[in-house]
């Protein structure tokens, strides 16, 4: 487990699997992901957790309110490529948890782990163009835009493009 100042990340439990459920199931926030919100049974959420907590490739955590342990969202890093120390950074917040600086808090309670533990180097990520409130964040967080996959996501009978961006890992 992490600690910061108003946040947790730790493993998941199943006390937390309804909420996690509701955060799987918002439509607008999974297109926000580049992700399909697919009827998501409190099972089917299980299954997804432990799939993507089984492998090695993949590093998960549930952010919770450090006061009363509420479940405010996950950050996970896919694709970890230890040989080349990098892997891709996900966030997903609950509407109310963002736009406070809990990101913020989140991604520098996980960048010591990443680099000591994981051994990374260097994070990627992927975050829709058009999302302006994301892109803001990280570039305020060091991330730069390395590409562009124009008309990359198809999210409400429109296309989307993609910024691909990167951050070094301090020492």
């Amino acid at each position: 487990m992490l600690q910061g100042e108003r946040l947790v990340l730790r493993e998941w439990r199943e006390s937390d699997l309804q909420d996690l459920a509701l955060l799987r199931n918002d439509v607008e926030l999974q297109a926000l992901l580049m992700a399909r919100a697919k009827p998501n049974s409190i099972e089917r959420v299980r299954h997804w957790l432990s799939e993507r907590t089984s492998r090695e490739e993949m590093s998960f955590f549930v952010a919770a309110a450090r006061v009363d342990d509420a479940v405010l969202g996950y950050l996970q890093i896919a694709n970890i490529d230890r040989y080349n120390e990098v892997g891709e950074l996900g966030i997903c917040l609950a509407h109310g948890a963002q736009g406070n600086g809990l990101a913020r808090e989140a991604c520098q309670l996980l960048e010591p782990y990443l680099r000591q533990v994981l051994g990374l180097r260097k994070l990627t990520l992927q975050v829709l163009a058009s999302n302006e409130r994301a892109v803001s964040f990280y570039r305020k967080s060091g991330y730069r835009e390395v590409g562009r996959l124009e008309q990359h996501f198809h999210f409400n009978g429109q296309y989307h493009d993609v910024l691909v961006m990167e951050r070094f890992l301090s020492e």
